[in-house]
């Protein structure tokens, strides 16, 4: 009886690092993203929605990984509306590209490049290195002067 967990490709070819296997896929985490800016500014639910692209690349399909907003929120168990934010936001900062729109006419998901990985034979872009996070907005303090002018004003 054929053993249903064997491989239908050679050993040498597995060996070769031709194929990966599935269970043996993974995504390296490095220290630089971990203690990035970038890294720290992320919500929960951008990260979780990041997982699920990184865990759909396969090493060959970076720029046609796709996944829906709808199929986000069943997943990740989250909003529609807060999974179209972290959509939004992991392309603000960086992370991911859009490498075709998606539609609702030819049923079709947008697909994505990941910016850490190769794509199209050129290096990884890595655009979350160059995010910023914003400036924060300084109170601004009213002194006594300042709110005895505002009351002569409107008198």
């Amino acid at each position: 009886m054929p053993d249903p967990e064997r491989s239908k490709f050679s050993r040498k070819a597995r060996k070769r690092g031709q194929i990966e296997e599935v269970d043996k896929q993974h995504k390296r985490l490095h220290h630089s993203m971990l203690a990035s800016e970038t890294w720290k500014h992320l919500p929960p639910p951008a990260i979780k929605v990041l997982i699920e692209l990184w865990r759909r690349f396969n090493g060959r399909n970076n720029g046609q990984i796709s996944l829906s907003r709808n199929e986000a929120v069943k997943l990740l168990h989250i909003g529609k509306g807060t999974a179209q934010k972290a959509f939004e936001t992991l392309i603000e900062m960086g992370f991911i590209k859009i490498a075709r729109r998606g539609s609702f006419c030819g049923r079709r998901a947008t697909e994505y490049i990941l910016t850490d990985t190769p794509y199209q034979g050129h290096n990884a872009t890595n655009e979350w290195r160059q995010w910023r996070p914003p400036k924060k907005k300084r109170k601004q303090s009213f002194g006594i002067e300042t709110i005895r002018e505002e009351a002569y004003l409107e008198i």
